[in-house]
């Protein structure tokens, strides 16, 4: 499926890309992770103030009519500034700002229209009773505006199952709805209470349980802070019953008018019964009431194919893998591990239902955080390994007998996957898979400065890693969604590099195909000749010959015996080439700053002596190590996205603009709506000395602290011998042992964060970027002493 880039639709094109990913896959099981029939949810439970009465379970909000429009062109969309700076009001039916409006009766869903244009508005009064708050769906909506600056995500991909927060300052407010034209029609329901919380059980993470198993497993639930304040010391609980242990997990801070995902652990007593109940509560001292909901928790067979959860390190949150375990394993044999990832729009669910049972191996499918999510670039490469690392250390199999595959997006997923962490698989089996952004989506990839900090992207630069593996490219002929020139492409390209390299066709077929129905497992996927090839394979966990080329440690370090902790520039890749003659290896590095050599690992292959770019050294019992071991290294080295790859929160000045906390509710939603994700949020004046040491820190708004290469001040930013007026900065920087990252502008400008959103395959940036109403100003990386050196810039 092609990806389709939603930024500029949402953001100023010229600075990110927002939302991308394939359009919806030809192929089965595309449910999502929760659903009607999920559970119950949202209710005040005991505890707060007896004498305050429980709060109304929501109700819909009666909408007669939306006054619509549509714009053809996103480029010259005049509502969005008028939003912005406060000067749009309820258009009158005809001509307003240029465009024609009109009258829309919602339909039973809420559906509104379809239109041949990039954007449709939908526009509504709305007034529900004091004191009572309102959250939305919106299928195919970019965005729900109140106000100048209350922003909120909607569901671009229409899962049905995500709400937000909309009204939360007053309980009357105008509401435009920002939706994707070329869609369908989108859909909009809106639900008022007088609750604090809402517990979506609609968008929950959930286990399934394996009988005779009493394994603790996390649980995931989306809940909205419908106030418009922080709350503390959050308490997701499973309340004691006949099915479950009582526990409880704190997230520090909730953002208001935002929602995210809470982690909940469930400890089953037993798991005989074919379904538990979970019963769950939420609780903070900043609320007035707990909010209580119960969720089904299936139990399945042992054997059987199930989804097993897990706390990500990235965030906090629970993501879940879909096991299917091997039937008729030959006793003693320890089996092997294979890694199947997912196409657009399919749940990872029905990606290991897409596939018969192996004899020999397990195999398992993560989510990439969302069905759609990072288009496994980006967190979702991240959501791919951690799940293969959490498989490898918690289920029981052979370490050396991992393989990597995957269909369309999840074909390009291996692709993608495969060349960065190459020595970890025996075959790379990508199914009708495209190899890059520029290859495939038409989109030209950014060259310069923003063009590294995206450069993992790009697949053929990296392709000499998976020299040593064995590669089995599968392909339709017939291919109407991914066209079959991708992977001829990839078999050219690696016919002089790969020995073991197979390249199979299947004449006439489409996208999605299956030869024989009648037998379990879909053939584009399950592909008899590449499970075979998987089976007689094992991977060597030592390689001596071989060349590693990375775009930086921040993306891969480690290849074979070598691990790479800093790089000289990061405006280039670098390279580890890697020769065995007897007993010596010869190793030659470009733009490489420091590195580890696994001494260890080399003895047990008889090696007794490294030289290293010329310097011989003598391999003992302990690491080698090279080159300086301060300034950047591989998790402390930026650039700006690695802030958000170890959990995190965003700290706003409550001394200034409101702007700053909406934008903060803004980035926690969208983390939450895109990748099924945690964020805290809080003002400055609560932060506390052990938040510091266990969050990287994301500061909004906040004063320069000093003692930086980047100053900023309410009349300019200082930008090496730049100073800018009406303009933004986001950069990265470190504190200790962790990253603090600053998103901050001139005064007046404020507005201008709205137009850097982080939270997309294709929204990397470098360690800093200034931009303003045209544009990037300046951006760039620092140096490996993180230093600011304008070699390393542009526009400074």
């Amino acid at each position: 499926m092609r990806p389709t880039a939603i930024s500029t639709l949402l953001v100023l094109a010229t600075l990110v890309a927002v939302a991308c990913g394939d359009d919806e896959e030809k192929s089965p099981a595309t449910a999502g992770t929760g659903g009607a029939d999920a559970g119950t949810g949202g209710s005040a439970g005991t505890g707060g103030d007896a004498s305050v009465p429980p709060p109304t379970p929501p109700v819909a909000v009666p909408i007669s009519a939306w006054r619509v429009t549509s714009v053809t062109n996103a480029a010259t969309d005049p509502v969005i500034g008028a939003v912005s700076d406060g000067t749009f009001t309820l258009p009158p039916i005809g001509d307003y700002l240029g465009l024609d409006w009109s009258d829309v009766t919602p339909g039973q869903n809420g559906e509104l229209i379809e239109a041949n244009a990039d954007l449709i508005y939908a526009v509504a009064e709305v007034e529900v009773p004091a004191g009572h708050h309102v959250f939305a769906r919106g299928d195919t909506v970019a965005s729900f505006l109140v106000g100048k600056s209350q922003r909120q995500p909607g569901d671009f991909y229409a899962s049905h199952a995500l709400r937000v927060p909309v009204l939360t300052r007053s309980a009357k407010g105008l509401v435009v709805v920002r939706a994707l034209g070329r869609r369908g029609a989108p859909q909009v329901e809106l639900w008022s209470t007088s609750a604090e919380l809402h517990v979506n059980v609609q968008d929950v993470t959930l286990p399934d349980l394996v009988q005779g198993s009493t394994e603790p497993r996390p649980l995931g639930v989306a809940v909205l802070n419908l106030g418009d304040t922080a709350l503390s010391d959050v308490s997701a609980s499973v309340v004691e019953s006949e099915d479950f242990a009582a526990s409880s997990v704190v997230h520090p801070h909730l953002a208001g008018s935002a929602v995210t995902q809470l982690s909940f652990e469930l400890t089953p007593k037993a798991t005989e019964k074919a379904e538990l109940v979970a019963k769950l509560r939420v609780s903070s001292p900043s609320l007035t009431h707990g909010y209580d909901a119960e969720l089904k928790i299936p139990v399945v067979a042992p054997g059987a194919r199930h989804r097993r959860t897990r706390r990500s390190q990235v965030d906090g949150s629970t993501q879940y893998y879909s096991v299917l375990p091997p039937k008729g394993l030959p006793a003693g044999e320890k089996p092997g591990l294979v890694l199947s990832l997912h196409g657009a729009g399919v749940e990872a669910k029905g990606q290991a239902e897409a596939y018969g049972p192996m004899s020999w191996a397990y195999l398992i499918a993560p989510t990439n955080r969302r069905r759609f999510g990072f288009d496994w670039e980006e967190w979702g490469r991240l959501d791919a390994m951690e799940a293969f690392e959490h498989a490898l250390s918690t289920l029981p199999v052979d370490p050396l007998r991992t393989h990597l595959t995957g269909h369309s997006m999840g074909g390009h997923g291996s692709w993608h996957v495969g060349v960065h962490f190459s020595d970890r698989f025996a075959v790379i089996g990508p199914s009708a898979g495209w190899i890059s952004f520029d290859h495939y989506g038409g989109q030209p990839l950014p060259t310069g400065v923003l063009g590294r900090a995206r450069a993992a992207s790009k697949t053929l630069d990296f392709k000499e890693n998976v020299a040593n593996d064995a590669v089995y490219i599968v392909h339709g002929s017939a291919d109407t969604n991914v066209p079959v020139g991708q992977a001829q492409t990839m078999f050219k390209e690696l016919g002089g590099i790969v020995k073991d390299l197979t390249y199979h066709e299947e004449p006439g077929q489409d996208h999605w195909w299956d030869l024989d129905p009648n037998e379990e497992g879909a053939d584009c996927v399950d592909y008899a000749p590449l499970i075979s090839l998987m089976q007689q394979k094992q991977r060597d966990p030592t390689w001596l010959d071989f060349r590693f080329v990375s775009p930086g440690p921040w993306v891969s370090s480690r290849r074979s015996f070598v691990t790479v902790r800093s790089v000289s520039s990061p405006m280039q890749n670098f390279e580890v080439t890697s020769t065995a003659n007897g007993t010596t290896v010869n190793v030659v590095t470009k733009n490489v700053r420091s590195l580890t050599l696994d001494a260890a690992a080399l003895a047990k292959k008889g090696i007794t002596s490294v030289t290293l770019d010329g310097t011989p050294h003598a391999v003992a019992s302990t690491p080698i190590e090279v080159g300086p071991t301060s300034g950047k290294r591989a998790d402390l080295s930026g650039p700006l996205n690695q802030i958000f790859q170890r959990p995190f929160c965003f700290v706003w000045d409550d001394a200034g603009s409101v702007v700053y906390r909406d934008y903060v509710s803004l980035l926690v939603s969208w983390w939450s709506t895109i990748g099924n994700g945690h964020a805290c949020g809080l003002p400055l004046s609560k932060l506390t000395a052990t938040l510091e040491a266990e969050r990287n820190l994301v500061f909004v708004g906040t004063p320069a602290p000093g003692g930086l290469p980047i100053d900023w001040s309410p009349s300019a930013i200082t930008l090496g011998q730049k100073k800018l007026q009406n303009a933004a900065l986001a950069f990265v920087y470190p504190k200790g042992e962790r990253l603090r990252a600053y998103l901050v502008t001139t005064a007046g400008s404020e507005q201008l964060l709205f137009r850097y959103v982080p939270f997309s395959s294709r929204a990397g940036m470098p360690d800093f970027v200034a931009f303003g109403q045209t544009g990037v100003i300046g951006s760039g990386f620092f140096d490996a002493e993180w230093k600011l050196d304008p070699t390393l810039a542009e526009g400074l």
